[in-house]
């Protein structure tokens, strides 16, 4: 019995930087290959990351808009992309300082983040107070009269938000509070899934970089059940047809199985010194059952037998089975 191992690619993706989120919508557009990680799949479906999409396109319009009219110059903003991070990642790859707005986005549970860099905030304040905005600004945290200012902006750039996802559901976020270091923002445990949208804003020559981030696990709920409420009866029975066959279409597709023992471990100069007919001794007990394995992932316990002239295996109770 010989077991067979698959081969598997793996594209390890960094913890990602503000800049490489923002560049991942971008790079799709120009046609570069964008890493993807499949140790960490993303839990979000496409139906839906395709209406967020749509919902966040629409949310750039009436942002700029508000932008434009408070800043009084044209403000363009673009969705750069939607992915999935922990929280802790998201956290890690923010700068320091930055304009980190935390909010409760009632009915969804749980808290989320509006980030926008530090220059385009100072930038859009000077031009509040009147000056042109055109200046390098420096990196630094917020003054009292600054932070009053881009709180107030914060505040009206969440009703734009509440207005665009209202298909989806009937946001009513509250401001919590304004970090200006991720250190110290507790949003979320560091382990929660957030779908992070990356926004790319411009000012006559100012550019700047805004995220959106939410919990995954509300925001999917929200989008399951407005998907439900605008469907007709005829999508929803399509929908049930399309998904039994291919439940059906699953179970028929044939998949390698192998059986194995333990591994030996050797020294490389053992491996190169052996010879035909020389016997490996296997840390394999002749009572331990062997291990039923499907493309690199363990199954089941079996032992060993036959059927006529061909060598089978019986499907037997784990050991963790059996200790119960």
């Amino acid at each position: 019995m010989t077991a067979v191992r698959a081969d598997r690619q793996l594209v390890a993706a960094e913890t990602p930087s503000t800049a490489e989120r923002t560049g991942t919508r971008r790079s799709r557009r120009r046609g570069v290959p964008v890493p993807y990680d499949f140790r960490r799949p993303t839990k979000l479906s496409r139906q839906h990351a395709r209406v967020l999409e749509i919902t966040y396109e629409g949310f750039c319009r009436q942002w700029a808009t508000l932008l434009s009219s408070t800043l009084r110059t044209t403000v363009q903003v673009e969705l750069d992309g939607i992915q999935q991070y922990s929280y802790d990642e998201y956290a890690a790859s923010l700068p320091m300082p930055t304009v980190m707005a935390v909010f409760d986005p009632e009915p969804l549970v749980g808290a989320a983040v509006l980030h926008v860099d530090i220059g385009f905030v100072l930038s859009s304040i000077e031009r509040m107070l009147g000056g042109t905005g055109t200046n390098a600004q420096p990196s630094r945290q917020l003054t009292d009269i600054e932070a009053v200012l881009a709180r107030g902006l914060v505040e009206r750039t969440l009703v734009e938000l509440s207005s665009s996802l209202a298909t989806v559901t009937d946001l009513k976020p509250k401001l919590t509070a304004i970090d200006q270091n991720p250190a110290f923002a507790q949003a979320a445990a560091a382990t929660d899934v957030m779908i992070v949208s990356a926004f790319h804003l411009q000012i006559e020559g100012v550019t700047g970089t805004a995220t959106l981030a939410m919990p995954l696990d509300p925001l999917s709920a929200a989008l399951t059940a407005a998907e439900l409420r605008v469907a007709s009866p005829e999508e929803l029975r399509v929908r049930r047809l399309m998904r039994d066959r291919l439940d059906d279409h699953l179970e028929n597709i044939p998949v390698d199985v192998s059986v194995r023992m333990k591994a030996a471990q050797m020294r490389p100069d053992e491996i190169l010194s052996l010879i035909p007919g020389d016997v490996l001794r296997l840390p394999h007990r002749a009572d331990e059952p062997l291990e039923v394995v499907a493309q690199g992932a363990s199954v089941a316990s079996a032992v060993a037998g036959t059927r006529g002239a061909k060598l089978a295996c019986l499907i037997v109770p784990t050991p963790e089975e059996n200790a119960r």
